[in-house]
Formats: C-alpha cells, sequence, structure tokens
C-alpha cells in the first residue's frame, strides 16, 4: 500500500511538472512574441515620427504661403480701395501673382495607418495624443478638401474675373508662380520686379479679394491648429524612442 501512494504521488508529481513546463513555455513563447511585437512597434515609432516631421515641414510652408497671401489680398484691397470707382491701378506682378496659385500641402498618413493597424496606440499613454492620431487621417482628408475648395474659388471667381477686367496677357502669365524664395523663412521678398498688370477698381474684385482674405486666415488657422497636434504627436513619440 505504500509503494502503491509513492507510486501515485510520484505520477501526479510528474504530471505537474509537464504541465507546468508547457504552460510554461507557451508563457515564454507569449513573452517573446509580445517582445517581438513591442520591438516591431517601436520601430514603427521611428517611421511615423520621421513621417511627422516632414508633415511638420509641409504644413509650416503652407502656413506662411496662406499668411502671406492674406496679408497680400488685404494690401491690394486696400489699394483699390483708395482709388474712384471705375479708376484704373497699375500694380505689380509680385503683389498680384502669388494670389493664383494655389498652395497645397503634401502630407502622407501611411505610416499612421500602418502603426495604428498594428496596435501601437496601446504604446502612448496620452489620452489627448491618442485621440490626435485616431483623428489625423480625417483631419488631413479635412484639409485636403478646403485646400480643393479654395483652388477652385482661385481658378473660377478670382482668376476669372482678373483675367475679364485686366491685361488678359499679363493675367494669363501671372497663373504660374512668380515670387522666388516666397515659402522660405524670411518674409516673402520678390527676387525681381517681374512686370505690372493694370487692374479696375471695381467692387466685385474688392469683395473676391475679402474672400480671398478670409479664405487664406482660415486656411492658416486649421494648419496651426494641425502644427500644435503635431508638435504634441512628434513629442510623444519621441519620448519612445
Amino acid at each position: 500500500m505504500r509503494a502503491k501512494e509513492i507510486a501515485w504521488l510520484r505520477a501526479a508529481v510528474e504530471g505537474v511538472v509537464i504541465v507546468g513546463s508547457i504552460l510554461l513555455a507557451f508563457a515564454l513563447d507569449a513573452w517573446w512574441d509580445e517582445r517581438a511585437r513591442r520591438l516591431e512597434l517601436l520601430e514603427q515609432v521611428d517611421v511615423l515620427a520621421g513621417e511627422m516631421e516632414s508633415t511638420r515641414a509641409a504644413l509650416e510652408r503652407v502656413r506662411g504661403a496662406h499668411a502671406a497671401n492674406a496679408d497680400l489680398a488685404a494690401h491690394l484691397a486696400m489699394v483699390l480701395n483708395g482709388v474712384d470707382r471705375g479708376a484704373e491701378v497699375v500694380v505689380s506682378d509680385t503683389l498680384l501673382g502669388p494670389l493664383l496659385p494655389q498652395v497645397t500641402a503634401d502630407v502622407t498618413t501611411g505610416s499612421l495607418d500602418a502603426f495604428l493597424a498594428a496596435g501601437g496606440l496601446e504604446l502612448i499613454d496620452d489620452a489627448e495624443v491618442q485621440s490626435y492620431l485616431l483623428g489625423w487621417s480625417a483631419q488631413v482628408e479635412d484639409l485636403l478638401d478646403d485646400e480643393i475648395y479654395l483652388r477652385n474659388f482661385v481658378a473660377a471667381d478670382l482668376a476669372r474675373h482678373l483675367r475679364a477686367t485686366s491685361d488678359v496677357a499679363r493675367a494669363e502669365r501671372l497663373s504660374i508662380p512668380l515670387v522666388r524664395g516666397m515659402f522660405g523663412a524670411d518674409p516673402p521678398v520678390a527676387a525681381e520686379l517681374l512686370g505690372t498688370v493694370t487692374l479696375r477698381r471695381e467692387q466685385e474684385l474688392i469683395n473676391l479679394l475679402a474672400a480671398r482674405e478670409t479664405g487664406e486666415r482660415g486656411m492658416r488657422s486649421e494648419l496651426e491648429d494641425m502644427l500644435e497636434r503635431v508638435d504634441r504627436i512628434v513629442g510623444a513619440l519621441n519620448e519612445l524612442r
């Protein structure tokens, strides 16, 4: 009887050891898989941080352009308001030219989409930054929609009016960017005076310029909000690197 009890006890111990070994092996596999997944996520953090830093540079570039264009539109409207209705005003290409092309941001979200799909959000402790990451793609789409709306306004309304009421040849010439170095760190400065355009003082043109100024300032505000979010996101990502 004693020998049988010892045999049962030995079998029970061996069973526990076997089950424990299996569970330990599973736990080690799970730990290793989780460690490998976390290391992969951290690699994606570096890629995402690079994407967001490039995004910041692109947003800052167009923010400066929209701010400059808003000032140009306001200044041109002030010039036209300073003369009698129907009077002609000669302005430089460098004043009018930047108002016709539409500057757009080149922003991608591929690395962010991959980061979120891999569960990278769990690495971020800040709930507000988590919300920024989750909503970033939608915000970029909204920016694109607003850029398209402003571009259509420029093409369909402002440019059409200028071509109909001013020197057509010069207005056509203004449809390409004319001010070199406009979007650098320094304030917009004309590298050279490329010519002049004669405008007629009409209320419709003044109204179009006011609308352009409002649109440009709205874009600038939208971009400044996005830049603040990018800074918070990059800061959180840098803490993980």
